[in-house]
């Protein structure tokens, strides 16, 4: 039986006062935590009823915008210009045609055509 009590588990006596300052610190924590969460929450309610009066004081000072009104003739672009593609648009098909003419390079007819004349004479081409 000695062999059977060496076996045992020891159990770990926490020390209270320990147990109860850890609460403490704990507590202190969370309350730190709360006053800092108000304290935010209060600083926004500040800074927003500072910009709403700021923004009110402007509009005060602004009349209001008078609505502009144009011809209808002046609305719509010229049926010219309509149809013309702009910079982006055309740099896009530039480069869908290049894609689909790389695409079918290996063609032959397309590879002889590319390759200069001394070329073509020299060396046949390989079939892949």
């Amino acid at each position: 039986m000695a062999g059977s009590e060496s076996t045992q588990q020891v159990t770990k006596i926490k020390n209270p006062k320990r147990v109860e300052a850890g609460k403490k610190i704990a507590e202190k924590t969370r309350q730190a935590r709360e006053e800092q969460k108000l304290k935010l929450a209060e600083a926004d309610i500040i800074l927003a009823n500072e910009q709403l009066r700021k923004a009110e004081a402007v509009r005060g000072a602004e009349p209001p915008p008078a609505e502009v009104k144009t011809p209808a003739a002046e609305v719509e672009t010229d049926p010219q210009t309509k149809n013309v593609l702009t910079t982006t648009q055309w740099l896009t098909v530039i480069s869908i045609i290049i894609s689909v003419v790389s695409i079918f390079y290996k063609r032959e007819k397309i590879k002889k055509r590319f390759l200069p004349k001394k070329a073509r004479l020299r060396a046949p081409l390989r079939r892949l």
